[in-house]
């Protein structure tokens, strides 16, 4: 009897430990965060060459837009305000990355216009925020 008791205490505590909150596990954010950086942005035509860097875990990098604003004056110093936009697929022929450089090319360029650029960064992590790059005035 007293075997049994200690068994089924046994069985009890096990029992208890199994028990309690599941939950699936979450990216650890800083682990799994890129960022981008533009190092080089070239006007040709009507065609716009940009070059950046992605820092930290760039494999993680799910998707890019790049982000245009075009304005008939320059306004360096203003916040941005995103006027067109482009998102191509990472394996589309506009995009080119290698290591740890991402270049783009967009051909929609108006030569009359001012433009300033950043891109955006999507993480195959939903939970993490996408990050943005710096701004970069293109006249």
């Amino acid at each position: 009897m007293k075997y049994l008791m200690n068994f089924s205490l046994v069985l009890l505590l096990i029992l208890g430990i199994g028990c309690g909150k599941k939950v699936w596990p979450e990216p650890d954010a800083e682990e799994e965060k890129f960022s981008l950086h533009i190092e080089e942005v070239v006007l040709e035509d009507k065609c716009l060459y940009l070059t950046a860097e992605i820092r930290g875990n760039q494999r993680n990098l799910a998707g890019l837009v790049l982000e245009l604003e075009k304005s008939e004056i320059p306004c360096p110093g203003c916040p941005f305000l995103v006027s067109e936009s482009f998102a191509p697929a990472l394996d589309s022929p506009e995009v080119h990355l290698q290591d740890c450089r991402i270049k783009i090319v967009y051909c929609f360029i108006d030569s009359r216009k001012y433009y300033r650029i950043r891109l955006t960064g999507r993480n195959v992590f939903p939970e993490i925020q996408d990050v943005r790059s710096n701004v970069i005035d293109v006249f």
